[in-house]
């Protein structure tokens, strides 16, 4: 779940609801619509950051690989896009519509020469579409059960982070080498990680099945993490999707406990909570404390305003 910069448009899009489409919600009228792509994809997935344009990724299990960058004003348009099949990978469109957007995805090719998890460079300078193997990635790894989920780029270093399902060690990548530099472990939890850089902080936070850390860059320690998903005795329940507000807080769904919490960043104690009901996933936060989400099984609209919690939970 994405948001544009004045955060009056949300974009989202659920594979196993929407498949290769795109619901948008324009916050001003409450409604969400569907945007189909017609890519003939299986599932999209979205790389945004702070501007008016983001990436969609359009999967093909394997098949081929689509990217695509468009703007929140109108996602139906294209600006740019990038297309790797067995025959070529290429670019096409303006090369300047990719500038500040995530240039770094992870994708299963079924064809040769790979036929493997691949890194996929997009570098618009020199339009080109690089594609890299995963050295590291060998059978130390069990392939049918711990895929290759996402590379996160690290700012002003040739290294990628990158992650693994069900894994909760981090790879530092090298792109030079495609080796790996290092490994990050987090909160061996087993979780499927989702990431995010804050340059400015200096971290990079990480969830890790039902645990949120706070990592320092310089040097990749864990400075902080809390368990943010409580579970009955014998089991765990994992943390959905976080995401920042505008004043920098940070907002995470929990989908067994059908709420989105705001966290004191220093502490990462709750600070506030909106109650929604059904199983947030996604998150996304507005303004003046009110937030949107999506149920994880259904993906309808969640809606309402964190209120202070006085007691942690």
């Amino acid at each position: 779940m994405i948001v544009n910069p004045e955060r009056s448009l949300v974009v989202s899009s659920l594979g196993w609801v929407e498949g290769d489409a795109l619901w948008v919600l324009d916050t001003s009228r409450g409604t969400p619509t569907v945007v189909p792509l017609e890519t003939g994809g299986r599932y999209a997935s979205l790389h945004g950051s702070d501007l008016e344009r983001f990436v969609v990724a359009h999967h093909f299990d394997g098949k081929r690989f689509e990217l695509s960058v468009r703007r929140f004003a109108d996602p139906s348009q294209v600006q740019a896009n990038a297309v790797v099949t067995d025959r070529e990978a290429k670019l096409a469109g303006d090369p300047a519509a990719w500038r500040g957007l995530p240039c770094l995805f992870v994708e299963y090719l079924a064809f040769s020469p790979w036929k493997d998890f691949v890194l996929i460079r997009v570098s618009p300078s020199v339009e080109r579409v690089i594609l890299q193997r995963l050295e590291w990635y060998d059978q130390s790894y069990d392939k049918g059960y711990q895929g290759v989920t996402g590379a996160l780029s690290v700012p002003e270093h040739d290294l990628a982070l990158i992650t693994i399902q069900r894994s909760s060690r981090l790879v530092l990548h090298d792109l030079n080498t495609g080796k790996a530099k290092r490994f990050i472990d987090l909160a061996n939890r087993g979780g499927n990680p989702e990431l995010a850089i804050r340059p400015a902080a200096g971290e990079l936070w990480a969830t890790d099945y039902d645990t949120l850390l706070v990592l320092r860059t310089k040097d990749w320690r864990v400075v902080r993490s809390a368990r943010l998903q409580k579970a009955a005795a014998g089991t765990q329940q994992f943390v959905g999707k976080f995401a920042f507000a505008a004043d920098g807080r940070c907002v995470l769904a929990r989908p067994f406990s059908g709420d989105v919490v705001a966290l004191e960043n220093d502490s990462l104690r709750v600070k506030s909570k909106a109650r929604l009901g059904n199983q947030p996933l996604e998150v996304a936060a507005l303004s003046d404390g009110n937030v949107v989400a999506r149920d994880w099984k259904t993906g309808i609209l969640l809606q309402g305003v964190l209120r202070r919690s006085w007691f942690a939970s």
